[in-house]
């Protein structure tokens, strides 16, 4: 346990952060295509949970950051 809470205490290296994200970015594309496999075998139920639940963890957590990032990419690219 001493090893989870020393791990959050070290502030993240960007290597670290990239790792992280596309891992999460692979999980998160493997469960759609998890729903996608369920709505061709005729499981409509589970397709819409898991686009529902995807749908709601975007905007819960990740629709406030990629607005920021989209805003600040837009800020750099404008000033040259």
């Amino acid at each position: 346990m001493w090893c989870l809470s020393a791990m959050f205490k070290k502030k993240s290296s960007k290597k670290v952060d990239l790792i992280f994200a596309f891992f999460h970015l692979g999980l998160l594309l493997a469960i759609l295509v998890y729903g996608i496999i369920g709505l061709i075998q005729g499981n409509l139920w589970r397709f819409s949970i898991i686009l529902a639940g995807l749908a709601a963890y975007y905007i819960a957590v990740l629709h406030k950051p990629a607005r920021q990032e989209i805003a600040r990419r837009k800020k750099i690219k404008e000033s040259p």
